[in-house]
């Protein structure tokens, strides 16, 4: 498994609900890591956590800039 798939995999795991912005999302952020992996080829997994963050942290700056009108019918439901 490729650093940028495992990256990838854990963050998507940390989502609660997950919809076309989520998964658009995760496609923006493996195009910046692998157009990154380009640039240092030999860049280990935890370079890449220091770089791009932990995936929780990555989520969480997800939700804090996410539109609150689109999480809260995602979450609504999602509970239903």
């Amino acid at each position: 498994m490729t650093i940028t798939r495992k990256y990838i995999r854990q963050c998507r795991t940390l989502f609660p609900v997950y919809g076309n912005s989520e998964r658009t999302f995760l496609n923006r952020l493996k195009v910046q890591i692998n157009e990154h992996l380009d640039l240092f080829p030999d860049l280990s997994y935890e370079e890449l956590v220091k770089q791009f963050g932990t995936p929780k942290e990555v989520i969480m700056e997800y939700y804090a800039n996410a539109d609150d009108d689109y999480l809260l019918k995602k979450l609504m439901y999602q509970k239903n």
